[in-house]
């Protein structure tokens, strides 16, 4: 697997069955990371990146970048779309400033995406701890 691959993509966020099954247990425990933790990605686009469902990859944007497990997304066909279920890890990538309207823009964000082989995927309290040092 070759270190440079990457793509760019489009991140759209949104809430999904298993992340809204998740927040109704532990936040901190291992349902939600695992609801909530990925992205999913299409299957060209996979390809391109040389990995698996399962690996992990880091998602970056220009608000910030987060390792999350890639998973094949069941809505292909749409090369170049990224999605992320709402939670911690798709906060760490979108624009925190709200315009005044109270809410953060969570669709349309630029972003690039890269194999992360090794990295973990951090838990809801270790974002949170990682972010409060910043």
């Amino acid at each position: 697997m070759s270190k440079n691959s990457s793509i760019k993509a489009i991140l759209i966020t949104g809430r999904s069955l298993d992340q809204g099954v998740a927040i109704e247990s532990d936040k901190s425990g291992d349902v939600y990371t695992r609801a909530c933790g990925k992205v999913f990605i299409d299957p060209q686009d996979m390809k391109k990146l040389k990995i698996l469902s399962g690996d992990t990859v880091l998602v970056k944007t220009k608000h910030g970048e987060v390792v999350v497990k890639a998973e094949k997304s069941p809505d292909a066909p749409h090369e170049g779309i990224i999605f992320i279920p709402m939670g911690p890890w798709a906060n760490q990538v979108v624009n925190p400033y709200t315009d005044s309207t109270g809410m953060p823009s969570f669709k349309g964000v630029d972003a690039t995406v890269e194999p992360a082989p090794g990295k973990p995927v951090l838990s809801s309290i270790e974002l949170a701890r990682k972010f409060l040092k910043q």
